[in-house]
């Protein structure tokens, strides 16, 4: 960024000027001397002298050998202590330059406070510019040829001028790829006087390369590729030699790519990458490469099953003790109005099977008191007897001697004195939850974080829409809920103890068409079973749904093979949460396409300040610690950004934020923080297009995130605020959901 470019050559002028008025001072030497340091007197460790000239006592380590006022024995062998280069002192272990180091300024163990650097061994403000820089604005620049600050701070030189000795003239015309700095054509991408800018200068120790001062030399143990220096033992970037890039699924190991992926898990191709699984238990590659698993197995020991308490019947995995379609056994359907339970079909409490039906027999003028017992044309049902009905005219029945219509009343609901339980209403003589129909539909409020509500199917009837979904086919409940402008949805049932089913539809009732892009072909983009793990709050039979819809209103149907007490969670998000949404889900693992950020910032996370656009995009998990997220920029795990374009410098940053909580998750802005080997960008427009040194692509591994909806932010954070025109950050991002 130009801050950061602006504070490092600031830095670099500090660190030339004071090796030209220090020179090399005088520090733990090599050669003869192979002990500890001196402690005593050579170098001087408090203010700098104000005498003239310098030092006037005798000269440092005037003996034979050096340190002869340390040293009154011969050499000692048995020091193990590092041997530092001329000018530099041992501190905790390590060689130091006291005369420019801040966390040992002219001495060991003095740091310099915020905002302070070490200028000869004195701690002195940064703002403080060294020989011919000075001030302007916070930032050191030459006067004489800066044409931001020509001859003044401030006096800019005009479009198609240049800066020399201080006055703004006509810039020259200089061949491609030159600038005239100060009246001499200089190429800024190798001219170390004038590195990437004009007045830009490169410490003596560094060398110019792409625009950037890098150093002119490489450590021990690593070879320069490009203008890094890299260990090619360790870079998967650049394993055993430069360019030697691994796979997205190897590491570098002793300068050789090798698997990441140990057995018993093989790797496979995913959405156009080789993810690795675990071909033990993963559904859609069972025991091999893309064995997918029928709808209702799943994967154990490597071979499809259904699971434990389950049976195949016609191709699908249910369960005999509960499933009214196959109840005890297969085929074996239960009669209307019966349920399934422990494996044998059962009328509500207080009815009976007659025929094909459960009846009450304590209200049914058909069978009364027992099936096939039917009252004369007189007579109502009461409590299992035959009585005349004379007193209360039809519809009405006399209970407790008064007339009451048992089809609508609570508190003698379908017979006299049957009262209906609390949360349940009297409809056609049974009691039933308040929404077992459409017509009363429960609304759900759309909150800042997850809404959760508690419901029970045990007295519903079915009325929803039949799906080719799974169980659609048992009781079931509604809820409603409006949209006031296009939204992502997320629902699920985690946490309910029977096996449950999940579809939208419309303001009438009618299934909404599968969405390929939210991952659901199913009408009514029905779910039956989500197939997330019991250990984060999920039972082996809860469902998943999650779409983008438009303003309008929705209803959402509860169902199942079964029916119970059950857990309904809802959570949203607007698609204008960000500058630009993608409206397909991530699922799996994959790369996005190239593309580039636009438009103004709306969100902004807690890892840096935002300037430009970003864009967002959506997924949904069954979170927990057993399904970890990654998401990177960075060229090691097979993602890219741009660096530079031209002469702007970009610093992306990727953020997590949950539809369930409602807050930010995780932050990156630099991926090393996160593992990253290699997370520098590269460099586009004119010049040089290899990558530059400064590692700031971002990287999210391994992040826990809440169980629903999620989404991902890209956010580019260096342009100037309020600019929304190019060039811009374009970049790829790699991704791995679980």
């Amino acid at each position: 960024m130009p801050q950061e470019l602006s504070v490092m050559k600031t830095t670099r002028w500090l660190f030339v000027l004071a090796l030209g008025l220090w020179g090399c001072p005088g520090g733990v030497q090599g050669g003869e001397d192979s002990g500890a340091p001196d402690t005593g007197g050579p170098v001087d460790t408090g203010a700098l002298d104000t005498g003239a000239p310098g030092d006037t006592g005798a000269p440092m380590d005037t003996g034979v050998p050096q340190d002869t006022a340390m040293d009154t024995g011969g050499e000692v062998t048995g020091d193990t202590g590092p041997l530092c280069a001329p000018g530099q002192l041992v501190c905790a272990g390590a060689c130091m330059d006291t005369s420019v180091d801040p966390g040992n300024c002219g001495m060991c163990g003095r740091a310099c406070a915020s905002g302070e650097a070490c200028m000869m061994g004195t701690c002195r403000p940064t703002t403080v510019c060294m020989g011919m820089q000075t001030s302007c604005g916070g930032a050191c620049v030459d006067l004489m040829s800066d044409p931001a600050n020509c001859g003044m701070c401030g006096r800019a030189c005009a479009a198609m001028e240049t800066c020399a000795s201080g006055m703004c003239r006509a810039a020259r015309t200089c061949p491609m790829g030159q600038t005239d700095c100060g009246g001499a054509c200089v190429d800024p991408q190798t001219t170390a006087a004038h590195c990437g800018g004009c007045g830009m200068a490169c410490l003596s120790s560094e060398a110019c390369m792409a625009g950037s001062c890098v150093p002119s030399t490489c450590p021990a143990g690593q070879l320069r590729c490009g203008t890094a220096c890299v260990n090619t033992m360790t870079d998967s970037a650049n394993c055993g030699r430069c360019g030697g890039m691994c796979a997205a699924t190897e590491g570098c190991v002793g300068g050789m790519c090798r698997s990441n992926c140990a057995a018993p898990r093989m790797l496979c191709a995913m959405g156009g990458s080789m993810v690795c699984v675990d071909t033990q238990a993963d559904n859609a590659n069972c025991g091999r490469c893309g064995n997918a698993c029928p709808m209702g197995q799943s994967c154990v020991a490597g071979a499809c099953a259904c699971r434990a308490g389950q049976t195949a019947c016609a191709g699908r995995c249910v369960d005999t003790m509960m499933d009214p379609a196959n109840c005890g056994r297969c085929e074996n359907r239960c009669a209307m109005g019966q349920s399934c339970a422990a494996g044998s079909c059962t009328c509500p409490t207080g009815q009976m099977l007659c025929g094909a039906a459960c009846t009450d027999t304590g209200g049914d003028a058909a069978n009364c008191g027992r099936c096939g017992n039917r009252c004369g044309a007189a007579e109502s049902c009461v409590g299992g007897s035959c009585r005349s009905s004379t007193l209360c005219r039809v519809p009405l029945t006399e209970c407790g001697g008064r007339c009451v219509l048992i089809f609508g009343d609570n508190n003698n609901c379908g017979r006299c004195g049957n009262a209906c339980a609390a949360g349940t209403t009297c409809q056609l003589g049974a009691c039933r939850p308040p929404n077992d129909t459409r017509a009363g539909s429960i609304p759900l409020a759309l909150g800042s974080a997850e809404t959760t509500v508690r419901g029970d199917t045990s007295l519903a009837t079915h009325d929803g829409p039949m799906v080719p979904c799974g169980c659609t086919f048992g009781a079931d409940v509604w809820y409603s809920f409006t949209l006031t402008r296009a939204e992502i949805v997320y629902f699920d049932t985690a946490g309910t103890t029977y096996d449950s089913s999940l579809l939208l539809t419309d303001a009438a009732g009618t299934p909404l068409p599968g969405q390929a892009s939210s991952g659901n072909n199913n009408l009514g983009l029905c779910n039956d079973d989500a197939f997330c793990p019991a250990a984060d709050g999920w039972g082996i039979r809860d469902s998943q749904t999650a779409a983008v819809l438009g303003a309008g209103t929705y209803h959402v149907v509860v169902g199942g093979c079964a029916s119970g007490a059950f857990t309904l969670h809802f959570q949203h998000l607007p698609t204008n949460v960000g500058a630009y949404f993608y409206a397909t889900r991530l699922q799996g693992s994959g790369t996005t396409d190239r593309t580039g950020i636009v438009a103004m910032n709306v969100l902004a996370g807690s890892c840096g300040g935002a300037t430009s656009g970003e864009d967002v995009r959506w997924f949904a998990t069954c979170g927990g610690a057993m399904r970890p997220q990654f998401f990177s920029l960075c060229q090691s795990d097979g993602g890219s950004y741009v660096r530079r374009e031209g002469m702007t410098y970009f610093d992306p940053g990727i953020y997590l934020r949950s539809a369930q909580t409602g807050a930010e998750v995780a932050c990156n802005d630099d991926g090393g923080s996160m593992g990253g080997t290699m997370c520098a960008g590269t460099v586009s427009g004119t010049g040089p297009t290899f990558g530059d040194t400064s590692a700031y692509g971002s990287r999210l591994n391994n992040v826990t995130v809440p169980r629903g909806l999620n989404i991902i932010v890209v956010d580019e954070r260096a342009r100037a605020a309020g600019v929304t025109s190019a060039p811009f950050m374009t970049y790829t991002m790699r991704y791995n959901i679980q």
